[in-house]
This record gives C-alpha cells, structure tokens and sequence, in this order.
C-alpha cells in the first residue's frame, strides 16, 4: 500500500514538534496533526477581546550562554525565529508563603547567598542541598543519551549521586538538612512547576526542576505561540506538513506476527493516512485507550494504565487590567503566595472537594506577561495569567456537558473561583478587583477540550517515585512502529517534553539525542533585563 508519509505525528505540542523537526531534517516525510486551531498544545497563545494571554508558557529556564535549551533551539534551526527577555535577575521567584518574604536571584552562587544571609543557622544544609541539586542535575542526561552496552553498565558509576540521594522524597531531603521551616518552605515552593507535594516528590524531580531555572528565568518574545511557530516554520522548511483543526480518530492497527503494528491514523472525516510509524504526543491514557482500544493491549499495559495516576488540575485566570503595576513595584518576575508556612498543607486545601467553597483560594501563582514580554503591554493595560491547582473532582459534574453549552451551575461556580482568586492575589496587587479590564477563568474542562488532557492534568502522569524514570511510559509502545512523547513519558514542561520528543526522534534515527544537534550557525537572542 502507497504511504502518505514516513512518520505521522499526532499532537503539535512541545514533544511532537521536538520529534517532528529532527525527523524531517533527516530525510523523513513528516505529517504533524493537530485538532487545534493553532499549533503548540500548552504552548499556544490565543486572544481575548484584543489582549494575548499564553495559558502554559510563564518562564523558561537553561537560555543563558551554554544552557541546554538554548543548545537545543540553536542545533534544530529555530534560534533565528526566537527571541527571549530575561526577566528579573534579582528575583525572577517573589515568593510570600504567609507573612514571610523571599525573592529568588539568577545565579546559583547568587541563590546560595541570599539564603545564606537569610538563615545563617542553616548555612551547612543550604550548600549541601544546592551541591547535591548541580550534581543530579548534571547527571541526569547522562541517561538519556545511554546506547551502547558500555553506556548501559557505566550509568551507576555517572549517575552516583543520582542513586544515592535522588530517589529519596524532598521533604525527606530538607528534613535531613535543615530545622527551619520557612527556609523549606521556600525551597518547595517550586513543586507548582511539577504538582506534587514535598512528600510525594522524588529528589531528582526536584532538582531537575530547579536546576532548570537555577541561572535564571526568560520569556519569549510574542507569547508562548512564538516557540511553536519558530517550530513549524523550520518544519516546514524541510518539507514537513502540518495539519490544523484536524482530529485523529484512530490509529490503524494490524496484526503483527504475534503481536500488533501501527499502521496509519484514521481522521474524524473517515480519511485514513498510512505511515512507516506513529507518534502520539496525546496522553498515553488517551494514546491507548480512546486512539487504540485496551482490546490491543497487553495485561501488563493494561494494568499499568489502570493504576498510573495523573497530576493536579488547575484553574487559570486571564486579566487585563489598568492599574500601573509598575508604579507599584511590580516587575517581570513571577509571583508565588499562599497563606500556609507549609507548602505540604497548601497542596491538601488545593485537592480537598471543598476548596471550590473557600473565600480565598489556599494559594496563586501569576506573572505579569506584559513586563516579561514590553512589547505587549498595550493601551497602558497589562496581562495577567495566574494559576490555582484544583481537583478535578470539583468539575467531574460536567465531564460530559458540551463545552459551548455548560449549565448555569458550571458558570457560577467560575464566578466563585475567579473571586477566590482574586482575592489571594490582593495580597500582591492590592486593589486589582476594582481595576479589571478583561477577566476569565479556564477550568480543568477547558484543558480537556483545548489539548485532550486527562482529568484536566496540568504536567500529565504524576513523577512519583513508582511512576518516574524507568517505571514512566515508554518511547517506545509495545505495539510496533508505535512511539509516544510529551509530557507523561520522560518528564514534563516545556524542557521535558522537548526532551522526550527528541528521544523519540533518535530512537528512530537509531542515534543519541545530542546528534541530532548541528551547527546551523544560530545564536539564539536573548535581551539582558
């Protein structure tokens, strides 16, 4: 049978476009399909009565000279479309967990000081904790790019401290190092960026996470929607398709020797488009059970997706308003508060069914993408995106409702958490509910509808300690010429996803992922705050 391309995609989020470029560039006929209007997934834009807002992109982390990320945009070719600000190297995190206040600095030696001279009673668990961060940090791709038999048996020897220390939870990390507790509540507060409490975090997860924003946090120029973009048109450039507002229905499955093989997709109008092989950049809970059929699946894959569970839903609020933030001392970094000094106390309130009937949500994050990004502040209004977790159980009622259609019930309580919200975030901008210009909240259904998320998850599958690393959703499906990246395979957010596409993509081009980098002659931009 005639293909219709070598490899199709399925998703055009982080993790598909990483996988579809460096297939393309090698000769590959690429096929990227995506059910949105827009490419990107969580890395799209979209405009609301003339204002932008980026409901996934806040920061991005590794940018600076020799940053892993920049690597990676200049090796593909799309440095030259991209162009990000650095945001506030004094405090790209202003944190305020109840009456206690701390800002983040770029620099790791910058962020040992300040805590440094903050807790001097716990200077020797403050060094010890960042050492052990740059070590796990520098171990982890060592992993990734394992193939031969040699890479294979010298991973205990490189990933040392990996095994020693990465496996243990934070809480148990900071509890063996320090006594004071704001001073770990601070160094928590970054599980918003994987969704986990300190209890239930592995180490590694952790310092990955922060070890990723340790030199400092940046923002692209345009929004969100600039990183798929510079994507797509280098995709395009090397001859790669993609198609929008296209669904995939299923993907084609034939019998293989004992087994089964992907053989194509079946799209919503009944087209089918064969292909050398898949990649799915959607759920593996929707990849396998909605896409494929459980009845295709082994006992063993069955299971695991019967007991894999997904991270914390969230709601996010858009708002425009006209106070002048800047007059208020406001700046480009981000902003984190809860009214609990324990980070493990916020995440029990967030998840608890009852959180939807508190007058003040337990704790907010936002950033003010007008100040990261001038070139949107427009009208003298600026762009708020803030962020709630919340437990999909507040909105399983209407799981099934239409998303143009909800009931009353659904609106109003959108009212009540939008309030809630507000009201956290009065404790930052005083006065901003009387000063909204444009205001809406996205609930966990919208994830659903927008990016088919499962249960509205923010980062995908949760990185506990029985679902990470190894024991993650594989690359590599066991139905053949069947592949899966994003966010519920090797790690999540914008780094993890394009990580896991990337593995795909070297997977199949039988190379390491550091290959498939060459010297385009890019250098990316980056404006100095």
């Amino acid at each position: 049978m005639e293909l219709d391309a070598d490899i199709i995609v399925i998703g055009s989020g982080a993790g598909g476009l990483s996988a579809a470029l460096p297939l393309a560039q090698a000769g590959e006929k690429v096929i990227v399909i995506e059910q949105h209007t827009v490419p990107g997934g969580l890395c799209h834009s979209f405009r609301k009565n003339g204002y932008r807002f980026s409901p996934g992109i806040h920061y991005v982390g590794q940018l600076g000279e020799g940053g892993a990320l920049r690597h990676i945009y200049e090796g593909l070719g799309v440095a030259e479309d991209l162009v990000f600000f650095e945001m506030n190297p004094d405090g790209y995190e202003h944190i305020q967990i109840g009456s206690h206040f701390m800002d983040i600095p770029s620099g790791q030696q910058a962020t040992i000081e300040r805590f440094r001279q903050r807790f001097p009673a716990d200077t020797s668990g403050i060094e010890d904790y960042f050492s052990l961060v740059d070590k796990i940090t520098q171990q982890l791709p060592v992993i990734s790019e394992t193939r031969s038999l040699k890479d294979f048996l010298m991973v205990p020897f490189r990933t040392r401290d990996m095994g020693r220390y990465g496996l243990f939870s934070l809480k148990r990390t900071l509890d063996d190092r320090m006594s004071n507790p704001v001073l770990k509540a601070f160094l928590s507060i970054q599980c918003g960026d994987h969704g986990l409490p300190p209890s239930r975090t592995p180490f590694a997860l952790h310092a990955a996470v922060t070890g990723h924003y340790l030199e400092g946090g940046y923002y692209p120029k345009g929004g969100g929607r600039a990183i798929p973009r510079a994507f797509v048109r280098a995709l395009r450039k090397n001859q790669g398709q993609i198609l929008l507002s296209t669904s995939v229905q299923k993907i084609i499955i034939e019998k293989y020797k004992k087994g089964y093989q992907a053989v194509g997709v079946r799209l919503a109008d009944g087209t089918e488009l064969r292909a050398k092989k898949i990649i799915s950049n959607a759920s593996p809970k929707i990849t396998y059970e909605q896409l494929i059929g459980r009845e295709f699946l082994s006992k063993k894959l069955l299971r695991k997706l019967d007991q894999f569970t997904y991270t914390t839903a969230a709601v996010v609020l858009y708002i425009a308003t006209d106070l002048d933030l800047a007059g208020m001392n406001l700046d480009s970094g981000n902003y984190w508060y809860t009214g609990y000094d324990d980070v493990e106390e916020y995440y029990r309130k967030a998840q608890h069914p009852d959180v939807a009937e508190a007058d003040e949500c337990p704790g907010i994050f936002f950033g003010i993408s007008s100040m990261k990004d001038p070139t949107s502040f427009r009208n003298g209004h600026h762009i708020i995106e803030a962020v709630s977790f919340i437990s999909y159980d507040v909105f399983r009622p209407w799981q099934h409702t239409s998303f143009d259609n909800r009931p009353e019930e659904y609106h109003a309580l959108k009212r009540k958490l939008t309030a809630s919200m507000l009201k956290a975030i009065e404790h930052i901008i005083p006065g901003i509910s009387d000063h909204l210009v444009y205001c809406d909240l996205s609930t966990p259904l919208t994830n659903d509808h927008y990016v088919k998320s499962t249960n509205g998850s923010c980062y995908g599958t949760e990185k506990t300690l029985r679902q990470f690393g190894p024991f993650s959703f594989s690359g590599r499906a066991e139905i053949k010429n069947l592949f899966l990246c994003g966010a519920s395979t090797t790690a999540h957010g914008l780094s993890g996803a394009t990580s896991s596409g990337l593995g795909v993509a070297s997977t199949i081009l039988c190379c390491r992922p550091s290959e498939l980098m060459k010297n385009m002659g890019q250098t990316l931009k980056v404006i100095k705050n």
